[in-house]
């Protein structure tokens, strides 16, 4: 009994230091109060989504990445317009890129027609320069400031399939919350909504609703640079310390990410990793089997989805913390989009996360490394009838932010044997060849066409310069106008005041 009074005001102290750091490397608190349902699938989360917007009665607030005129696109468009025209402020904020032709093509003017509100994130624009890489890839809705929805599903009828076609759904998470939760949600909707125009009015943003269950739950609102995902996904590798199980749509590890894994793995954490088979990004799939054999070597078990796509984004660690929502772990979306997760730390709601997880590897296949020269490779055949996915938008559309992710993967790999910048392992003696190989090609072909190079080089700074510039001049208005301001104010009202 001693021993137990000894040991607990140490264990008090090293879960107030847990939660300290976890806010911090989050960049959130974490909230107590909460009603969270985890929601799977298109079949799950778009009813829930419909069903709560048809009901809304003061307010419905949606930051979508990719909003599809397609059936399902168009058939959450009409509803929305639907309650703008009866008296709810509907204010919707979409990714120019993600929906670049429902941009073009007037898909949104129906919303705006009821009275709605409707912004385009990060149009192109001179002054925007090569920001065009950074996109906001949230899935939120907010509904009368009361309930919300966080997710990995965009809102386009991909998720849901095509019977005609014998395509299966694709695989996602989401959740439902309400509670005091939900105002960070709308703080976190208001910063990306500000960007873009005028701010929302300052009584939308101190309304905190009342508990509605017992869950503890951080929401954690990303923005280019901030990189609190990253932290916080280096920090559960960190403390797991039985079980870290992650599903992910595009992996591309960085160096630092996979040595955590790894060494986690090596702690006889049981590191579990299963992504697609293929994906609506053709290549991505192809990159990140570059990097299963340091993983395998290490002892993480990978497994690949056998369905036409998995597109969750959650984590699960010891049955206890789970993280759900719109982050992948690759450069891209840790270090240059706005992104939107759910943290939750919960047994009940973890457990259920961790029972879809070992549901989902029932429809996958592991990748072991075997044969002479240990290669990875499937434990058994795939499924020949396993269709290829249709991407929500097309392949040219999601290569900007893709690209930047190769970028950045290239640029460590280069940089692991220029600058010693970690530790290489021999199973990537192929992949580093290949890029040596590549530079070397490149190196010949600029010799030959410079123009190749040039061509490219001119636009860049064209492009960068002229955004420097235009920003340059919009800081000098900004400056006089300030002056102008300073100078009216000082000036008496009228002169015979003098």
């Amino acid at each position: 009994m001693q021993k137990t009074e000894l040991a607990s005001p140490r264990h008090e102290l090293i879960r107030q230091l847990a939660d300290q750091a976890f806010s911090r490397s989050a960049g959130a608190p974490l909230v107590s109060g909460n009603r969270i349902e985890l929601l799977f699938d298109s079949t799950e989360n778009f009813p829930a989504w419909e069903a709560a917007i048809a009901a809304a009665e003061h307010s419905v607030l949606i930051e979508m990445y990719i909003f599809a005129n397609n059936p399902f696109g168009r058939r959450l468009r009409d509803l929305l317009a639907e309650r703008a025209a009866a008296g709810v402020q509907v204010k919707l904020l979409y990714d120019w890129l993600g929906s670049w032709k429902e941009h073009l093509s007037g898909f949104f003017k129906p919303i705006v027609a009821a009275g709605g509100e409707v912004r385009a994130f990060n149009p192109p624009s001179l002054a925007g320069g090569l920001s065009l890489l950074g996109r906001d890839h949230r899935k939120l809705i907010l509904v009368d400031g009361r309930e919300a929805f966080v997710a990995g599903l965009c809102a386009s009828s991909a998720w849901e399939g095509d019977a005609a076609r014998q395509r299966p759904p694709w695989r996602d998470t989401g959740v439902r919350f309400s509670g005091p939760l939900v105002a960070d949600a709308v703080e976190a909707f208001a910063d990306s909504w500000a960007t873009c125009g005028a701010a929302l009015p300052d009584d939308w943003l101190h309304q905190v609703p009342a508990e509605a269950g017992q869950v503890a739950a951080r929401l954690i609102a990303t923005t280019p640079a901030t990189a609190n995902v990253m932290r916080l996904d280096l920090m559960i590798a960190s403390f797991a310390r039985r079980t870290l199980w992650l599903t992910d749509a595009y992996f591309i590890g960085t160096g630092t990410y996979l040595s955590a894994l790894q060494n986690a793995a090596r702690d006889g954490v049981d590191v579990r990793l299963l992504v697609p088979r293929s994906s609506d990004i053709g290549w991505i799939a192809t990159v990140s089997r570059t990097l299963y054999r340091p993983l395998l070597e290490a002892g993480v078990r990978v497994f690949e989805w056998n369905g036409p796509m998995i597109h969750a984004k959650t984590a699960v660690a010891d049955g206890r913390w789970a993280r759900i929502g719109s982050t992948n772990l690759n450069v891209s979306s840790w270090l240059a989009n706005r992104e939107i997760d759910v943290a939750i730390e919960d047994e009940v709601l973890a457990g259920q996360l961790a029972e879809q997880f070992l549901k989902d590897l029932q429809n996958a296949t592991e990748v072991v490394l075997g044969g002479p020269h240990q290669r990875p490779m499937l434990t058994r055949r795939r499924p020949r009838d396993v269709l290829l996915p249709i991407s929500p938008r097309g392949s040219a559309v999601a290569g900007a932010s893709a690209a930047a992710r190769q970028a950045a993967r290239i640029s460590d790999a280069v940089g692991a044997v220029v600058r010693g910048s970690r530790s290489v392992d021999a199973s990537e003696a192929s992949s580093f060849l290949t890029i040596g190989l590549s530079l070397l090609a490149l190196a010949l072909a600029i010799g030959f066409f410079p123009y190749l190079v040039a061509v490219p080089l001119v636009l860049v700074l064209v492009l960068t310069g002229g955004a420097v510039t235009v920003k340059a001049l919009g800081l000098y208005r900004a400056r006089r106008r300030k002056k102008q301001q300073a100078t009216q104010l000082a000036a008496p009202a009228n002169p015979q005041d003098e």
